[in-house]
């Protein structure tokens, strides 16, 4: 059950019903509660060599009023001038995410997300790398051990796999194809202890992480979830190199279980 407002009545149920549970429990209900964008945040602020901006809810009475100039944006988010970033509170894949320059931004976003009335803003971080290409990796942690899903290369800041033109680029497909064979010598090792220190301050035992590198060498979160999409369904003939990790990630959960003892 992944976290969302939708489903924190269920959690909340969860937790109660599971406080002392007949069998092994992976991902108990209160810490799938501390994966929103902010709990996340507050979660990772000490971890060493890890950045999650801090994301806050602000409604569309607040825009308006940031919009009109009778409120200031560090009065919703602390420290923080423009460009920010914004979306709806239950939005996902991109869907409504923008970037704002300025205040003289906002009334456009509002008219376009008409139907919309919470949602998240946070600093923006330019996290391009030298070749000006922006790198989205999704990790899973598996009790704190990191495996590569998915490294995403895009020329757009808002990335995601499908939206990134892989398919049929060889020059992005042998850097992931390099990256998931050296992922343990190299992207995992770098932020080794990162991923370890936010397995301590979020101890679930299924974590899929968002992330990318900023260029002062720190690992940037985007976003963490526990139902986010893992599979091996990438056509064979455009990502050979695909399936053979995405097993390694299944046989490592598949461990996990296996080594569970019951109660």
């Amino acid at each position: 059950v992944g976290e969302s407002d939708r489903n924190k009545p269920l959690l909340q149920q969860l937790s109660q019903q599971l406080q002392t549970p007949p069998i092994p429990l992976i991902n108990h209900p209160n810490d799938i509660m501390q994966t929103t964008r902010e709990g996340a945040a507050h979660a990772f602020q000490h971890c060493e060599g890890v950045i999650m901006p801090m994301s806050v809810r602000v409604t569309r009475e607040n825009l308006q009023a940031l919009s009109e100039g009778s409120i200031e944006l560090t009065e919703l988010l602390n420290d923080t001038r423009f460009p920010i970033i914004i979306r709806p509170v239950e939005s996902h894949a991109g869907h409504g995410l923008e970037r704002l320059d300025s205040a003289k931004d906002i009334a456009t976003y509002l008219v376009e997300q008409s139907d919309e009335a919470l949602f998240y803003i946070s600093p923006f971080v330019d996290y391009a790398s030298e070749d000006g290409q922006f790198r989205k990796y999704r990790v899973v942690l598996i009790k704190g051990k990191p495996f590569l899903a998915h490294l995403a290369i895009s020329s757009h800041w808002i990335v995601h796999y499908l939206n990134a033109d892989m398919v049929g680029n060889e020059l992005k497909c042998s850097e992931e194809a390099e990256c998931m064979a050296n992922f343990d010598e190299g992207f995992g090792l770098t932020y080794q202890a990162a991923f370890a220190a936010m397995y301590e301050a979020l101890p679930l035992e299924y974590l899929i992480i968002d992330c990318a590198e900023t260029d002062d060498g720190q690992l940037l979160i985007f976003e963490v979830d526990t139902s986010a999409i893992v599979h091996a369904m990438d056509p064979v003939e455009f990502f050979p190199y695909k399936r053979p990790q995405m097993h390694k990630i299944f046989q490592a959960f598949q461990r996990q279980l296996a080594a569970m003892k019951t109660p």
